[in-house]
């Protein structure tokens, strides 16, 4: 798919690669130690296999990295001297490094998918602060001013009292509405998928109510008050976007399969990828080296890695999923026809 034409690219330039993926947390004080330690552990894995020569072009983008790019690293280097670096906020549990005719990009897909683009709010009566995100990157952060002469409806007492507190309210609405255009206008300038509404609870209603149609259904309401407690559930918001998705293709191959447009048979889904009929490539990839073919000089190849590979070339979509009940073996597909 177009969106990982660059690992497309880093593919055909080499008939050998090495894929290594890195804890890097950075809440440790030995943490670039740490780093260290792990990269010349999985470097010892790889010195009966390729020439220092070979390995050189690897330690010096290795010497160029911190630890505190992100919770995790993963690098795929080509016997070619090409290398491929990309930093996911998902932790991993270990180092892996391995070795093989194709790289493994599974996790790097994984992690990408996690990626969704999303605007954080921190609203109150007078207007609002709004950050968009693309994970854990910053793309835009801008604040919203409204009105603030009229915005407590305090007690006046008497006649009055109404109609000071009809105009603190109508302030509250206009500065929600000019909230919410901004808002707006953020969410479609970076495609965001979910708006996460923070701060007074007034404001927060008065700014979803302003939100046109086509966003409101993206919008929630965050309840906690601390940067912490917010980055918190936004990222369990963001979970449940990509837990749905999974759900939704799972149960679009489970009615396909019924229609004859989809199919969890290995052989047939290869087959379909060759003849670019395949739509969504569902893969699970428990990383282990099982389902390897031999394919000539290129060595041994994993089918998840094939299937992949095969997805680049004919423009599918491939979602990386769990093990799920409809799966025979790691690959499900959707059909174009």
């Amino acid at each position: 798919m177009r969106e990982h034409n660059d690992l497309a690219a880093m593919t055909a330039r080499s008939d050998r690669f090495v894929t290594i993926t890195i804890p890097t947390p950075s809440n440790l004080d030995n943490s670039q130690s740490r780093f260290g330690v792990e990269w010349r552990n999985a470097r010892r894995e790889l010195e009966d296999l390729w020439t220092e020569d070979e390995l050189a072009p690897l330690d010096n983008v290795i010497d160029g990295l911190r630890h505190d790019v992100g919770a995790a690293l993963v690098i795929v280097a080509s016997r070619s001297g090409s290398t491929f670096v990309e930093a996911f906020d998902e932790p991993v549990t270990k180092t892996t490094v391995s070795e093989g005719a194709l790289p493994r990009w599974a996790t790097v897909i994984e992690g990408r998918q996690r990626v969704i683009a999303h605007v954080v709010v921190e609203a109150d009566r007078a207007g609002a602060d709004l950050t968009a995100f693309d994970g854990g990157t910053v793309l835009e952060a801008e604040s919203v001013d409204g009105e603030t002469l009229h915005i407590h409806r305090g007690h006046p007492g008497g006649w009055s009292q109404k109609r000071f507190q009809q105009r603190a309210e109508n302030t509250w609405q206009a500065n929600a509405r000019l909230v919410s255009e901004s808002v707006s206008e953020l969410a479609r300038r970076v495609d965001a998928q979910l708006i996460a509404i923070s701060g007074d609870v007034r404001a927060q209603t008065l700014v979803i109510e302003s939100l046109p149609a086509d966003l409101v259904d993206r919008a929630i309401k965050i309840e906690a008050g601390s940067p912490e407690g917010i980055a918190d559930e936004v990222v369990r918001a963001l979970s449940s976007i990509v837990a749905e998705r999974v759900v939704a293709a799972a149960d679009r191959v489970r009615s396909g399969l019924t229609a004859g447009v989809a199919s969890t048979d290995a052989d047939a889904i290869m087959e379909a990828l060759g003849q670019g009929r395949v739509e969504t490539l569902l893969v699970h990839d428990d990383g282990s080296d099982g389902s390897r073919d031999q394919d000539g000089a290129a060595g041994e190849t994993r089918l998840v890695d094939r299937a992949i590979v095969a997805a680049f070339e004919t423009d599918a979509e491939i979602l990386v999923v769990p093990k799920l009940a409809l799966l025979d073996g790691p690959l499900a597909a959707l059909m174009r026809w």
